[in-house]
């Protein structure tokens, strides 16, 4: 009976998750689903790949849907051999996302905060101020999913960290190990590479104070352990990290191709790493940093709702809610704020101030760092050095996404405060720090209120499209100004005024965590709701709506033969729009790392509308604007075909010279080849007119041709994009491996002597199938370590029950 109590305050905790999950997103339990633009985009990269996998039982890892052809190592590429995927379903109940995503989140929190010794009370609502933070629903609402889903395994990272140094070492190291592994698995390197900046500051921490007593061998035991579970996590994912490394070599973050003729810098084509200006363009502002607890200080989103009675809704007359640009800060646009809550943050700086030890500490320092990070260029003093000389920092964007990882840090800060004070008996020793914290958190807020407009501008660069709502443009932000931080004043006065109530014994342990618990989530549930809500929701029927193929789709897929490619000019910017893809193999197509090769072809020959470039990518139809609204394709009968022969080879000394060729050429008749290839064409006759070669066997990981080759060795080109040497393409001749080169910049080309002859070009990756063999080693070893601790400790415990009756 006593085991049973003793488990009720957990049970009730988890139903208490379940249960505001559910109802948050109940949508989902009536079939609907989210509009996140970011997935619908992946989905239409990911089509080919998704329909060529339904046809076979192994993976497919190229695809021709976009660029000219890419690896789909970060777009659909499967990570079968990670075993830890039974975890994850596991905590998340078996539950599609979104309810598993923030499922998983919160239940890890919830365990991470009991193993660090909370009660269950405190644990839950730390777990609910994570989950429910305004900018976990903004990320999931815009499909970052994988961002999102790394975000949520962050905190027992941190435990399993702090409990191998207090010395558990099995236990620590095997949950480090496990909650590394699901960060990884879900495959978003730059919130795992933020993290671990973090955390290395803790383990600097540790090591410090290891010197000063004297227990530097428990430190590196420790570091042992956590090195053993680091390894272990990498290797679960070792197919995904293995290529996507591989990759990163040969796409725009990677080291540049072409010299740089110029001493200024303007693209990432010509640095290694990506251009700074490019790397820092969605940097936070001051408004931006003070929107992590006063909700609309900065205008809210790009796109914001606003009610009938809002001051441009009755300007306009709107008898409606209405979507307009409120939103004012120094990033290009935003889907909303990184709001932590405003009770969260509160609690966050009271914690600050009655915490004691370097775990506290380094909370702090770990806040304070992510948000400078966040700003970018707008605090360059410190991210010009981080850009400059931090290992792969330049490998990264969006700087504003730091703040994921403060999403971790405030809650758990927050908890630990409250616990404090509860565990405590000195309580009167704790209203000077109240003071402060509310101090600093009201005051900031009153002084916006009263003296806000007088230091703020309220306009943003957009205005000037509109010009007719200028005026009450600027006064509807100036009314979320004033009306959002006297909300954040008010509720930070009902916080204060709990914790005061407790600190003056006039309330108990329930009562100010049951105040504090319903301020913080109705705090986050109102403003979530305005940014993933069940407006965000729709039917399935109008969800496939957005992969319905147009008129002008129809007509260029009724081609007889399909192994051609499409541009569409219609589109704001071909090369960053993925949505034809869907139906097409495209020219263009969007990706946030894509190769450098075809990256430097866009700019120097696509961009500018290079007609035989286009042409030797067989670029077969070109989607162009037709009468009203209509949209025509236009065919264009000089596409190249999937490959031909050529009757010259020029040499050419350099990647400059070889893509500078492109500018006149015509490419059924010259093949340019760089000197690096020079042996492997020097005795190719390239004198025969009748030879001919033809695509008969399509996968995008298999191309099956035959050649008929009639005098001498000939120089077959193929409108597909290089990718090498050596990370995958194998060409074989009559079955038999051979080597293939890069000609034109961009295109292979195989060397085929004289005859009929069966051409095949497979791509079989080294690092994905051994990466695959080393991910299910790794993820067993964790998975079965985690199950026989669990039985130990279960045996253990009933042998310690007996020996106690």
């Amino acid at each position: 009976m006593n085991n049973w109590k003793s488990y009720l305050p957990h049970i009730i905790s988890l139903v208490v998750i379940l249960t505001i999950n559910v109802m948050y997103f109940f949508p989902q339990f009536e079939g609907k689903v989210v509009q996140q633009g970011d997935i619908i985009s992946v989905k239409a990269m990911g089509r080919e790949s998704v329909v060529y996998n339904e046809k076979s039982d192994n993976p497919t890892l190229w695809t021709n849907s976009m660029f000219g052809g890419m690896p789909t190592f970060q777009i659909s590429a499967p990570n079968r051999g990670n075993k830890l995927s039974i975890i994850d379903k596991t905590i998340s109940l078996g539950f599609k996302a979104p309810t598993a995503t923030f499922l998983l989140g919160m239940f890890a929190f919830y365990i991470s905060m009991i193993l660090l010794g909370l009660n269950p009370w405190l644990s839950l609502l730390g777990a609910l101020l994570f989950g429910l933070s305004t900018n976990n629903m903004i990320l999931y609402e815009a499909g970052h999913t994988s961002k999102i889903r790394a975000i949520m395994t962050s905190a027992p990272i941190i435990v399993g960290l702090i409990l191998t140094f207090r010395k558990k070492y099995l236990l620590g190291g095997l949950i480090f190990g496990i909650a590394l592994g699901l960060n990884l698995y879900a495959n978003h390197v730059q919130m795992s590479y933020y993290l671990a900046i973090t955390l290395l500051i803790l383990v600097l921490i540790y090591f410090v104070s290891a010197i000063k007593n004297g227990a530097i061998l428990d430190f590196f035991k420790s570091s042992a352990i956590l090195l053993i579970g680091t390894l272990l996590a990498l290797g679960s994912s070792a197919s995904r990290i293995w290529t996507t490394y591989e990759y990163s070599q040969d796409t725009m973050r990677g080291k540049p191709i072409l010299e740089v003729t110029s001493d200024t810098i303007t693209s990432s084509s010509q640095v290694d790493g990506l251009e700074y200006n490019y790397a820092m363009q969605w940097s936070n502002g001051n408004l931006d940093l003070l929107s992590s607890f006063i909700p609309k200080v900065a205008g809210g989103s790009s796109g914001e709702w606003l009610d009938k009675d809002s001051p441009l809704a009755k300007k306009v007359g709107s008898r409606k809610p209405l979507q307009a640009p409120t939103y004012y800060g120094s990033l290009p646009f935003t889907s909303g704020p990184s709001y932590f809550g405003a009770v969260a943050f509160f609690l966050f700086l009271f914690g600050a101030f009655v915490v004691k030890g370097r775990f506290k500490w380094w909370l702090v320092a770990g806040t304070v760092l992510t948000l400078l990070l966040s700003m970018g260029k707008n605090f360059e003093l410190l991210n010009r050095f981080m850009f400059d000389y931090f290992p792969m920092y330049n490998k990264f964007r969006t700087p504003n996404s730091v703040l994921s990882i403060t999403v971790v840090f405030i809650p758990i800060l927050a908890i630990l405060g409250l616990s404090e004070i509860i565990k405590s008996d000195k309580k009167e020793s704790y209203i000077k720090s109240l003071y402060i914290s509310a101090g600093i958190l009201g005051g900031i807020s009153l002084f916006l209120i009263l003296l806000g407009s007088s230091f703020i501008d309220f306009e943003s660069a957009g205005d000037a499209r509109y010009k007719e709502i200028a005026d009450v443009l600027l006064e509807q932000r100036q009314s979320m100004l004033s009306s959002s931080s006297l909300r954040t004043l008010f509720l930070v006065l009902l916080s204060a005024g709990a914790i005061w109530l407790y600190l003056k014994d006039k309330i108990g342990n329930t009562i100010l965590i049951s105040i504090i618990g319903v301020l913080g989530v109705l705090d986050l549930l109102i403003i979530d709701k305005g940014y993933l809500g069940s407006d965000s929701f729709v039917s399935e029927r109008n969800y496939k709506n957005n992969f319905e193929p147009r008129p002008v789709d129809q007509q260029i897929l009724a081609d007889p033969d399909p192994h051609y490619r499409v541009y569409d000019a219609t589109l704001n910017d071909p090369y960053q729009n993925a949505s034809p893809s869907y139906h097409h193999k495209m020219i263009g197509g969007y990706h946030a790392a894509k190769l450098q090769r075809i990256q430097d072809v866009i700019d120097k020959h696509l961009s500018k509308g290079n007609m035989e470039v286009f042409n030797m990518l067989n670029t077969k139809y070109f989607i162009v604007p037709g009468e009203g609204d209509n949209l025509r394709a236009n065919l264009n009968p000089a596409a190249r075909g999937n490959a031909w022969f050529v009757n010259k080879v020029v040499v050419v000394d350099n990647a400059n010279a070889e893509i500078d060729s492109l500018t006149n050429f015509d490419s059924t008749q010259k093949a340019f080849v760089h000197k690096e290839f020079q042996s492997y064409v020097q005795n190719i006759s390239l004198t025969d007119s009748v030879s001919n070669i033809k695509l008969t066997s399509y996968h995008p990981d298999k191309l099956t041709y035959d050649a008929n080759v009639g005098n001498g060795e000939q120089l077959a080109v193929f409108s597909e994009t290089w990718y090498g040497p050596d990370k995958g393409w194998q060409a074989y001749i009559d079955e038999k491996p051979v080597d293939h080169i890069r000609v034109n910049y961009l295109l292979r080309a195989l060397k085929i002597p004289q005859g009929k002859h069966n051409i095949t070009f497979e791509f079989k990756p080294k690092s994905y199938y051994t990466g695959e063999m080393i991910s299910l080693v790794s993820s067993l070893i964790l998975l079965l370590s985690m199950i026989g601790y669990i039985v130990y400790s279960f045996m253990n415990k009933n042998k310690l029950s007996k020996d106690n009756a």
